[in-house]
């Protein structure tokens, strides 16, 4: 997904991502004219009296960032400019990628030579003496 829009001089803008499942990779960049303060967070987290974001910083034209969601549900990216003088225009580019429930298949394995089986074998049996 991609976004733009512009954060008025002591306000906030959000972009709700909704329905996020628990364990997918967010990946987060933003561009902006200016310096703002950029927020992921969870909307349990939002509504409650301390609240964590799960990633904070702050973007002087632009900044990249990725995080894993603990949680399914909603969340939030906010960008601040709270303590800014001017408004800033903002681009923001988001991609979420579901982890996949099948564990990834094993690579191949190579082919020993059996001489390196025998080295193997010894090298065990010397251990266990």
């Amino acid at each position: 997904m991609q976004v733009s829009l512009e954060v008025p001089d002591g306000k906030t803008r959000s972009v709700r991502l909704r329905n996020m499942p628990r364990g997918a990779a967010v990946a987060v960049k933003v561009s902006a004219a200016g310096k703002l303060q950029v927020v992921l967070i969870s909307a349990a987290q939002l509504k409650s009296k301390r609240p964590e974001a799960l990633f904070r910083g702050a973007l002087d034209r632009s900044l990249s960032f990725r995080v894993l969601l603990p949680e399914s549900g909603d969340y939030y990216l906010v960008l601040d400019n709270r303590r800014g003088a001017e408004p800033v225009k903002a681009r923001a580019t988001i991609r979420a990628e579901r982890k996949s429930a099948a564990p990834p298949s094993p690579e191949p394995r190579e082919k020993k030579n059996p001489a390196d089986r025998l080295n193997e074998t010894r090298a065990a049996q010397g251990w266990r003496a």
